[in-house]
Protein backbone atom coordinates (compact mmCIF):
# COMPACT_ATOMS: atom_id res chain seq x y z
CA UNK A 1 0.00 0.00 0.00
CA UNK A 2 1.74 3.46 -1.08
CA UNK A 3 0.28 6.36 1.98
CA UNK A 4 -2.22 3.76 3.66
CA UNK A 5 -3.74 3.25 0.21
CA UNK A 6 -6.03 -0.09 0.18
CA UNK A 7 -4.97 -1.15 -3.67
CA UNK A 8 -7.44 -3.93 -3.53
CA UNK A 9 -9.71 -4.38 -6.51
CA UNK A 10 -13.25 -4.37 -5.59
CA UNK A 11 -15.23 -7.07 -7.83
CA UNK A 12 -17.29 -5.94 -10.67
CA UNK A 13 -15.60 -2.23 -10.48
CA UNK A 14 -14.85 -2.41 -13.88
CA UNK A 15 -17.54 -4.49 -15.45
CA UNK A 16 -19.49 -2.24 -18.39
CA UNK A 17 -23.23 -1.21 -16.91
CA UNK A 18 -25.41 -4.12 -16.61
CA UNK A 19 -23.25 -6.69 -16.40
CA UNK A 20 -22.95 -8.73 -13.23
CA UNK A 21 -19.62 -8.89 -11.63
CA UNK A 22 -17.72 -12.66 -12.17
CA UNK A 23 -17.23 -14.56 -9.67
CA UNK A 24 -20.36 -13.81 -7.36
CA UNK A 25 -21.80 -17.88 -7.58
CA UNK A 26 -22.61 -17.16 -11.31
CA UNK A 27 -21.28 -19.68 -13.70
CA UNK A 28 -20.30 -17.91 -17.60
CA UNK A 29 -23.14 -16.81 -19.62
CA UNK A 30 -25.47 -16.60 -16.64
CA UNK A 31 -27.32 -13.63 -15.37
CA UNK A 32 -29.11 -12.85 -11.75
CA UNK A 33 -31.82 -10.48 -13.16
CA UNK A 34 -34.73 -9.74 -10.50
CA UNK A 35 -37.90 -8.41 -12.83
CA UNK A 36 -40.56 -6.01 -10.62
CA UNK A 37 -43.90 -5.09 -11.72
CA UNK A 38 -42.71 -1.57 -12.97
CA UNK A 39 -39.73 -3.32 -15.58
CA UNK A 40 -40.80 -2.56 -18.99
CA UNK A 41 -39.89 -5.56 -20.58
CA UNK A 42 -40.55 -7.87 -18.04
CA UNK A 43 -41.45 -11.16 -18.65
CA UNK A 44 -45.07 -12.22 -20.07
CA UNK A 45 -46.03 -13.98 -17.27
CA UNK A 46 -45.48 -11.11 -15.36
CA UNK A 47 -47.06 -8.66 -17.78
CA UNK A 48 -50.15 -11.14 -18.09
CA UNK A 49 -50.61 -10.79 -14.13
CA UNK A 50 -50.59 -6.93 -14.55
CA UNK A 51 -52.95 -6.53 -17.18
CA UNK A 52 -55.54 -9.10 -15.51
CA UNK A 53 -55.46 -6.84 -12.42
CA UNK A 54 -57.84 -4.05 -13.24
CA UNK A 55 -60.17 -6.67 -14.70
CA UNK A 56 -61.18 -7.47 -11.17
CA UNK A 57 -62.54 -4.32 -9.59
CA UNK A 58 -61.75 -0.61 -10.45
CA UNK A 59 -59.37 0.38 -7.93
CA UNK A 60 -60.96 3.14 -5.89
CA UNK A 61 -57.61 5.38 -6.23
CA UNK A 62 -58.82 5.18 -10.38
CA UNK A 63 -61.91 7.48 -9.34
CA UNK A 64 -60.14 9.32 -6.64
CA UNK A 65 -57.31 10.24 -9.44
CA UNK A 66 -59.65 10.63 -11.70
CA UNK A 67 -61.42 13.41 -9.86
CA UNK A 68 -58.79 15.33 -9.65
CA UNK A 69 -58.01 15.11 -13.22
CA UNK A 70 -58.21 16.85 -16.41
CA UNK A 71 -60.64 15.45 -19.05
CA UNK A 72 -57.91 14.47 -21.28
CA UNK A 73 -56.10 13.15 -18.77
CA UNK A 74 -59.50 11.03 -17.66
CA UNK A 75 -59.73 9.60 -20.75
CA UNK A 76 -55.38 8.49 -21.10
CA UNK A 77 -56.37 7.33 -17.31
CA UNK A 78 -59.22 4.75 -18.44
CA UNK A 79 -57.59 3.86 -22.08
CA UNK A 80 -55.13 2.39 -19.90
CA UNK A 81 -56.90 0.45 -17.73
CA UNK A 82 -59.29 -0.77 -20.89
CA UNK A 83 -56.58 -1.79 -23.34
CA UNK A 84 -54.77 -4.45 -21.32
CA UNK A 85 -58.66 -5.67 -20.94
CA UNK A 86 -59.66 -5.49 -24.43
CA UNK A 87 -56.20 -7.40 -25.66
CA UNK A 88 -57.15 -10.04 -23.96
CA UNK A 89 -59.89 -11.00 -26.25
CA UNK A 90 -58.74 -8.80 -29.44
CA UNK A 91 -55.06 -9.01 -29.31
CA UNK A 92 -54.68 -7.92 -33.06
CA UNK A 93 -57.36 -5.15 -32.66
CA UNK A 94 -56.80 -4.04 -28.81
CA UNK A 95 -55.53 -0.49 -29.92
CA UNK A 96 -57.83 0.30 -32.68
CA UNK A 97 -60.87 -0.61 -30.71
CA UNK A 98 -59.95 0.75 -27.11
CA UNK A 99 -59.83 3.98 -29.26
CA UNK A 100 -63.18 3.52 -30.64
CA UNK A 101 -64.59 2.67 -27.12
CA UNK A 102 -62.78 6.01 -25.84
CA UNK A 103 -65.71 8.03 -27.80
CA UNK A 104 -68.09 7.04 -25.09
CA UNK A 105 -68.57 8.89 -22.13
CA UNK A 106 -66.26 8.33 -19.26
CA UNK A 107 -69.12 6.83 -17.24
CA UNK A 108 -70.56 4.57 -19.48
CA UNK A 109 -66.03 3.59 -19.65
CA UNK A 110 -66.25 2.99 -16.41
CA UNK A 111 -69.12 0.61 -16.37
CA UNK A 112 -67.14 -1.56 -18.69
CA UNK A 113 -64.45 -1.40 -16.78
CA UNK A 114 -66.33 -2.57 -14.04
CA UNK A 115 -68.29 -5.50 -15.89
CA UNK A 116 -66.70 -7.79 -18.47
CA UNK A 117 -69.86 -8.86 -19.95
CA UNK A 118 -70.91 -5.31 -20.81
CA UNK A 119 -67.04 -5.07 -22.46
CA UNK A 120 -67.16 -8.49 -24.42
CA UNK A 121 -70.65 -6.91 -26.01
CA UNK A 122 -69.35 -3.54 -26.94
CA UNK A 123 -66.02 -5.04 -28.45
CA UNK A 124 -68.05 -7.29 -30.50
CA UNK A 125 -70.06 -4.38 -31.33
CA UNK A 126 -66.76 -2.66 -32.46
CA UNK A 127 -65.74 -5.37 -34.46
CA UNK A 128 -68.82 -5.26 -36.59
CA UNK A 129 -68.61 -1.86 -37.29
CA UNK A 130 -64.85 -2.34 -38.75
CA UNK A 131 -66.13 -5.19 -40.45
CA UNK A 132 -68.64 -3.00 -41.89
CA UNK A 133 -65.99 -0.54 -42.75
CA UNK A 134 -64.15 -3.12 -44.46
CA UNK A 135 -67.13 -4.21 -47.17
Amino acid sequence: PVNGQNNRRVQGQNQPRGQPARGQGQQRGQQSVKYTNQVRNAPQSQQTQVAAAPAQSMPVDLTQALASADPQTQKNMIGEHLYPLILQHQPELAGKITGMLLEMENSELLHLIESPEALLTKITEALSVLQAHQA
